[in-house]
């Protein structure tokens, strides 16, 4: 209930402020200002608090490493379905050298050698450009009004895609930049 005293609203004002944290793969520097507001906006609309950023822009060796330890804990099904052809590539690529018994590093390496032959940008949209497009993977873990925040994500006209458990094991967001 709201009080009126000598013309005051005595309600206690909602603070709103939206807390980025950063996991140990994000790097802050590739989250602009425009994506920060939106997910302000987003976050207000959700009642959401907090929220943890654990991957923004990738380099290849990056790209390797989390497609690698995805690959290893849900398998290549799970991942062709999050990626289009030129991410299965790599991810064929992957299942041959397990099949052959390869060590991890060797696997790695092959991995790496097709991302680049291929094109970065062209297997995740992580290794494109941030200054055209921030795409970034916010943990699940770290959100508390989980349905609120998919509404108010799968509501946002500034929001060009969104991924989200059990497709990707991140809510994955991408942005364009103005």
């Amino acid at each position: 209930m709201c009080k009126l005293i000598l013309g005051r609203d005595t309600r206690k004002k909602s603070k709103n402020t939206l807390q980025i944290n950063y996991g140990p793969n994000a790097n802050r520097n590739y989250v602009s200002t425009h994506t920060v507001g939106i997910l302000n906006r987003i976050a207000k609309e959700a009642n959401v608090n907090s929220l943890t950023i654990t991957s923004t822009l990738r380099s290849p060796e990056d790209q390797v490493r989390a497609m690698y330890n995805n690959l290893q804990r849900q398998g290549v099904k799970r991942q062709k379905q999050l990626y289009g052809s030129a991410g299965d590539q790599v991810i064929d690529l992957y299942a041959k050298a397990k099949l052959k018994g390869l060590s991890a590093d060797e696997i790695k390496a092959k991995m790496l050698e097709k991302i680049m032959g291929i094109g970065p940008s062209k297997v995740s949209k992580h290794c494109g450009d941030p200054n055209v497009l921030n795409v970034i993977d916010i943990a699940p873990s770290t959100i508390v009004n989980k349905r609120s925040f998919i509404n108010a994500v799968s509501g946002s006209q500034e929001v060009s895609k969104f991924l989200q458990p059990p497709t990707d094991p991140a809510y994955h967001l991408e942005i364009p930049q103005q």
